[in-house]
């Protein structure tokens, strides 16, 4: 591995140039592109990759049978009450949109103590490794939207 440090000039148009020199089994990156590269070496090909993709499946899937678990309860405990809103015209549709908006209501309310909690994780395990991890913005939506979905998944 060597680095090359640029004192002016377009990192690309030097690459394609390197790229002609030198043999074919030689990888040549930019900055950007080499740490694309090492971000998906880790994330592919190691085990902590492996393990971490485990643990959101695991999350994703205890979360879906919490939240089944607990809507069918709910619907369960009421199914007199929409009996009696049934007999006094409320359509299938309704009942659908109060479960919904159940779904919603848990998803929000279990991302917030989430969400802190793996922030507080995300610093912990930066100030005890050093490794470059934060929970970036992109993340933070990514999981929210993940969480809505898990909850609308059996809906």
């Amino acid at each position: 591995m060597g680095v090359i440090k640029l004192k002016s000039g377009n990192p690309a148009n030097i690459k394609q140039k390197l790229q002609q020199y030198l043999p074919n089994d030689v990888q040549i990156f930019t900055k950007e592109e080499w740490i694309k590269f090492e971000k998906q070496y880790w994330m592919t090909s190691t085990a902590i990759g492996f393990i971490f993709s485990l643990g959101v499946a695991m999350g994703l899937i205890v979360g879906i049978v919490v939240v089944y678990q607990i809507l069918y309860t709910d619907v369960a405990n009421h199914l007199k009450e929409y009996a009696t809103l049934t007999t006094m015209g409320y359509r299938h549709r309704y009942f659908l949109t109060v479960v919904f908006q159940e779904s919603l209501i848990l998803a929000c309310l279990g991302y917030i103590p989430g969400f802190l909690i793996a922030s507080g994780l995300y610093k912990i395990a930066h100030q005890t490794t050093l490794l470059p991890i934060a929970m970036t913005q992109q993340r933070t939506w990514f999981v929210f939207l993940l969480t809505i979905f898990m909850c609308f998944w059996l809906e």
